[in-house]
């Protein structure tokens, strides 16, 4: 066994004893995107910072969004103004910040008489969408004719009461490994995270009116411990009124989990543009462009089931597939899904609500305990807003220490708080990847999603070329990304690598191709056994949340 190998197998131990070993000032629980993005906060003020997450880092709603940078241009129906406004500067800093995982798009918006979104009404609505963004989104607003239109639309296409098309700018973004880039740039300024790490109960010490301690879990080897803080935040997503009933049962956040469903279908539709429409019930939802796929949906039904595993059923596939029928007649079927996924937003209860579709995006933070915060709602493109103003309020528990510095310090993978850096960058790196390391073009362009690492994937190869190998035929994902996620990205299950580190659950036969040749590199890092292996994979297939 080499040294790497040794570091890597007590990693977590070394992790255990920094957590055990001093009082931190926040402890954050909860490792999505709100987590992630208050444990930055924090340590870039000056803040000791803990955080630890019961699953893997973005395994809930993080890695089962729509996967857009938006404003929410459906919420201006709502009168949700001073929403779209924050998500507008948002979505402008989210895709400088982060440039190798996010990228502008232009959106399309097929308008009809005989709909809930005819053209008088989207011709306002476009133009504010950019007025809220102070005319300085990626790409300003248009309206094209029905004429025009066509030619950027799937066929067969509805023709009664087409009235054209609505073009305005917004974001697509890898979610999943957005939230993680949020957790290592929290690691790197000094923040101690772990995952498979959960909180089983939270205890006072000497009769005091706060809690200060923590029973924690490592569930990957059922160990306990304690972790001590000062302040502890909830970002426990559509866990939080089951976590903060455990501290104290008189509390019931206004939290309304409801749950998305999205699917991966063959490419139907233009590979340069997102589809937004509108459709039988009234709501909008989204055809998205997606590799050599399209991503559509989402749903939006309550729900209060199981949280861990959130089945994607029947009802879900037939709404999604008649939606798109609904505007493309026949386009298409039930053998055309790719895969699917699922997510459950944690909403903040709106008491005007008439549908889930109404419930405000809005975010709030609860106040539990005299040093305990909770925080539900909100959307991910506004992450990093909501957590400036929860650490805001920990300043007068905490002492005032730094500003908030998350929009001017680049993120973990990216050198710059420039997007216009980007492109120059970016060629000079796929100069690097074709031709010092020889890798082919469709290669080099995937590993540009690790932005300034990518060196560290190809060092791998440097140590053993045998790890430049594909790891399914038609695949850009390399053996070495394997070393990668596990040595620098804290992967630790193959479930961990299948969907979050990589996307590969969401491509043909959800990936079931590639589990072998995975779970064997995995098992040559990690010391597993044969019996690992097969519990490995067994695992990865009950977790898949749609059986075709």
């Amino acid at each position: 066994m080499d040294s790497i190998e040794i570091d890597l197998l007590n990693y977590r131990e070394q992790t255990i004893e920094k957590l055990k070993a001093k009082e931190f000032d926040i402890l954050v629980i909860g490792g999505g995107i709100t987590g992630a993005g208050i444990a930055r906060d924090a340590v870039l003020r000056g803040y000791s910072v803990a955080l630890i997450e019961k699953n893997d880092f973005g395994f809930g709603t993080s890695s089962g969004s729509s996967k857009i940078v938006h404003a929410g241009i459906r919420y201006l129906g709502q009168r949700e103004f001073r929403l779209v406004r924050e998500g507008s500067v948002e979505r402008k800093k989210l895709l400088e910040m982060a440039p190798h995982l996010t990228y502008p798009i232009k959106f399309l918006l097929p308008m009809y008489s005989d709909t809930k979104y005819p053209k008088s009404r989207i011709r306002i609505a476009i133009w504010l969408y950019d007025f809220f963004a102070s005319f300085k989104n990626h790409t300003f607003h248009k309206m094209l004719t029905p004429e025009k239109a066509r030619s950027l639309l799937p066929s067969p296409l509805r023709e009664e009461n087409f009235q054209g098309v609505a073009l305005w700018g917004d974001g697509q973004m890898d979610d999943a490994r957005l939230t993680l880039d949020v957790i290592l740039s929290a690691e790197q300024y000094g923040a101690v995270v772990l995952n498979y790490c959960k909180a089983i109960s939270f205890e006072k010490e000497n009769n005091k009116r706060v809690i200060e301690k923590v029973q924690a879990l490592d569930t990957l080897k059922n160990n306990k411990f304690e972790i001590k803080a000062r302040s502890i935040v909830l970002a426990c997503g559509h866990w939080t009124e089951r976590v903060v009933k455990s501290i104290d049962p008189t509390i019931t956040p206004r939290v309304r989990p409801t749950k998305g469903v999205h699917i991966i279908t063959k490419q139907f539709c233009h590979e340069d543009f997102a589809l937004g429409l509108p459709i039988m019930d009234g709501r909008i939802f989204f055809i998205l462009p997606f590799g050599k796929y399209n991503l559509i949906g989402t749903t939006d039904t309550d729900y209060d089931e199981d949280y861990d595993y959130v089945p994607v059923n029947t009802e879900d596939i037939e709404y999604l597939i008649e939606a798109t029928n609904f505007l493309f007649p026949g386009i298409l079927r039930k053998e055309d899904i790719i895969s699917a996924y699922s997510g459950v937003r944690p909403l903040v209860m709106s008491p005007n609500a008439k549908s889930e579709s109404d419930v405000s995006r809005k975010h709030e933070i609860f106040i539990i305990k005299p040093n305990i915060l909770a925080i539900a709602g909100g959307k991910f493109t506004t992450f990093r807003s909501m957590a400036k103003e929860l650490v805001d309020q920990l300043v007068e528990l905490l002492g005032k220490k730094g500003k908030c510095q998350t929009d001017k310090i680049p993120l973990y993978g990216w050198a710059s708080i420039k997007r216009k850096h980007w492109d120059n960058w970016a060629t000079i790196a796929m100069e690097d990847l074709t031709i010092r390391y020889q890798f082919s073009k469709d290669i080099a362009r995937h590993l540009l999603r690790y932005g300034k690492n990518y060196p560290q994937v190809c060092e791998q190869v440097e140590l053993n070329p045998l790890l430049r190998e594909r790891i399914s035929k038609n695949r850009p994902y390399i053996l070495a990304e394997i070393d990668y996620y596990i040595k620098h990205e804290k992967a630790v299950t193959l479930n961990d690598i299948m969907f979050r580190r990589t996307q590969l659950q969401l491509s043909d036969e959800q990936g079931l191709d590639c589990v072998e040749s995975i779970v064997n590199r995995m098992a040559e890092i990690l010391e597993w056994s044969s019996d690992k292996k097969r519990d490995e994979i067994a695992k990865y297939k009950e977790s898949l949340v749609w059986k075709p």
